[in-house]
């Protein structure tokens, strides 16, 4: 289900608004391993038992930009003289895209052949009265969900816990423009641009360690994405 608010007003600035709440359920996501999914079943076997979201599944996605055109120079509400003043002070643009979404299925596996079949795509039990995810006002790169409700597989079987049971943690991603148009004639000009990605510095985390043999279990060591970028250009129009 997706909703869409697109406006635009006499002032120069336009907005666009997108919401999306999605569910895509499979048995494999792909044939290589995306966003931490498996690569092979389990149990070959048993293909029902792969049967959960899909690794690239977004429960929800909101998608907000605006493009205003600042009220000043030639034509515009504001400080309309002429000449030198409106070439400086005219063709101003400010952009904005703002990103929310929710994170990706995350597989947990046992990270040692316990089944002793040769695949090493062994899952973990589940503990029973143990809930996976915690709260989202406790959990944290150190403790993203509960390890104490995996424990490794029965040698010589498969473990019990699904695929995909987990969600990595969101994202959230603020983008923002200046932008500076200068005609030389009707169709030629030069466009100074000012952007800035991540602008909020938001440290928006990886996937989790969902390994149950490793030393870092349940915890986070890197973010999805870089940090705030600062980019300057220069394009010419003809």
């Amino acid at each position: 289900m997706s909703f869409k608010l697109e406006k635009r007003l006499s002032s120069g600035l336009s907005f666009v608004s997108g919401y999306t709440w999605s569910k895509s359920i499979d048995n494999a996501s792909a044939i290589r391993n995306h966003n931490g999914d498996t690569l092979f079943p389990q149990n070959s076997y048993n293909l029902a038992a792969e049967k959960a979201l899909s690794g690239f599944h977004i429960g929800h996605r909101l998608v907000n930009s605006m493009l205003y055109q600042l009220p000043f120079g030639r034509g515009k509400r504001w400080l309309d003289h002429g000449g030198a003043v409106n070439a400086v002070l005219g063709g101003w643009e400010f952009g904005t895209l703002f990103n929310v979404q929710t994170g990706f299925p995350v597989t947990v596996t046992s990270g040692i052949d316990r089944s002793n079949t040769g695949g090493g795509f062994d899952r973990p039990d589940t503990v029973s009265g143990q809930v996976a995810m915690l709260d989202r006002g406790v959990r944290n790169s150190d403790r993203w969900f509960n390890t104490n409700a995996f424990v490794l597989n029965q040698p010589g079987t498969f473990g019990n816990t699904g695929r995909n049971t987990l969600i990595s943690p969101g994202i959230v991603q603020w983008d923002a423009s200046l932008l500076k148009m200068i005609h030389f004639t009707e169709s030629k000009g030069l466009q100074f641009r000012f952007e800035a990605f991540n602008a909020a510095n938001h440290d928006n985390l990886a996937a989790p360690d969902t390994n149950r043999n490793s030393a870092n279990f349940g915890r986070i060591t890197g973010t999805r994405m870089n940090m705030r970028e600062l980019q300057f250009g220069l394009k010419l129009i003809f």
